[in-house]
């Protein structure tokens, strides 16, 4: 049995999918952007000498790497409107794709600073 695809039927919709295509990037530059920001940020709080500090970007990156990117995204766009915080569906996204990122960017960021021996540091 062979199937043979017929992509011709979807040429009406190439403008469709040239629009999600830009919006897809664009939310992830945006998004990538400020998550590689927030994960410097965080990387230099993790290894700060104060201990509440260090802490507080401990629990951020924990949080958000034991949940799910869908539970994550559910809060943001359905949760934060019951609380009284409305952001648009674009501002919604980005928002909780950079939470995402930076959480796993202060890891990575942190491990790296961490590989370079101490005498190479400074």
């Amino acid at each position: 049995m062979a199937y043979e695809l017929q992509f011709t039927d979807l040429a009406q919709y190439a403008g469709m999918f040239a629009s999600g295509a830009a919006t897809t990037l664009a939310l992830a530059a945006v998004s990538t952007a400020l998550g590689v920001s927030l994960g410097v940020l965080g990387a230099a709080a993790r290894d700060s000498r104060h201990a509440w500090l260090g802490a507080l970007a401990g629990g951020y990156v924990e949080a958000i790497r034991n949940t799910p990117f869908i539970v994550q995204l559910f809060f943001v766009f359905f949760g934060l409107p019951a609380l009284g915080i409305h952001l648009s569906e674009y501002v919604a996204a980005i928002l909780a794709m950079t939470l995402n990122l930076g959480a796993y960017s202060i890891e990575i960021i942190r491990a790296g600073i961490a590989a370079v021996p101490i005498a190479l540091r400074y």
